[in-house]
């Protein structure tokens, strides 16, 4: 049996575990309360509602797995499936490789390079909305730069409507994303780069490596773990792609741009099918 010391020390302990458990629970109970507010409750809300038919006001009406079985002979949703693979495969890599490259030019001592540094990355720091508003009027067929310099080094056949035909449509608002990303990408190289031990350099020089070599065989493969962040957050970036290409496109012409953000935009906000939306988000 224990004696009153031992009892009363046991009593001690359990009250300092409570205060513990209380003292945690004022740190994390809030976080975790937010979380599950405006995270956890709307993406079970999301997958309940999938299965009714609602426009978003009114009664809402038990369908099952209708809206799925929708998904089956929806073109839309499968064009928007193979634009949001085209659109990671250029943009992702394409940024990354331009953005290496000035990373690479621009961590040697060069006159004013802080000034370029700013330059290159002031279009990630710009609305999307006041970026495709820009572009709009650069890819103007009629009187846009872009279509004046075509013309002025003889390519004016190349000059057409790119946001409004099918075949280009994609592709122009890649290549705007790609400019607007790069210098992203260069500042996370730059990060990376500077991260790299001098001796490092200084052993590759005694060692007699050319700049070719110092880049592919030192740069490169140590700014893997840079590599790997900028492919998560470029896939996690077209999966949330919305505000660029609905100003430029609304997903036109024909739906040849649509991606799965503007589908579900225009089939629950225009259309008002919020079960079915609901469904592709799911």
């Amino acid at each position: 049996m224990k004696n009153h010391g031992e009892a009363r020390g046991d009593a001690i302990r359990k009250i300092a575990g409570w205060k513990r458990r209380v003292e945690l629970g004022g740190f994390i109970g809030p976080a975790v309360f937010l979380f599950a507010l405006f995270v956890v409750y709307p993406i079970i809300y999301l997958v309940y509602g999938s299965f009714f038919s609602w426009s978003g006001v009114g009664t809402m009406e038990w369908i099952g797995w209708a809206n799925y079985a929708r998904l089956a002979g929806d073109w839309i949703f499968r064009l928007a499936l193979r634009n949001e693979v085209l659109w990671a495969l250029f943009t992702i890599f394409p940024q990354m490789f331009l953005g290496f490259i000035l990373a690479v030019c621009l961590n040697r001592p060069l006159f004013g390079r802080n000034i370029y540094r700013a330059i290159l990355y002031m279009p990630a720091v710009i609305s999307p909305v006041v970026i495709g508003i820009i572009w709009q009027s650069i890819y103007d067929p009629y009187m846009g730069p872009l279509a004046d310099f075509l013309r002025s080094v003889g390519l004016g056949s190349w000059v057409r409507a790119w946001l409004a035909e099918p075949q280009t449509a994609l592709f122009a608002i890649i290549a705007v994303n790609v400019w607007k990303w790069t210098g992203w990408s260069m500042i996370m190289y730059l990060a990376g780069l500077q991260g790299i031990p001098e001796e490092v350099y200084e052993a590759a020089t005694i060692d007699g490596v050319n700049v070719f070599q110092r880049v592919t065989k030192i740069m490169w493969p140590m700014c893997r773990g840079t590599t790997l962040t900028l492919i998560l957050l470029g896939v996690i970036g077209t999966l949330q792609e919305f505000a660029l290409v609905y100003v430029l496109t609304k997903g036109g012409p024909n739906h040849a741009s649509e991606l799965l953000t503007t589908h579900i935009f225009n089939e629950a906000f225009t259309l008002r099918n919020m079960g079915y939306s609901s469904a592709i988000s799911v």
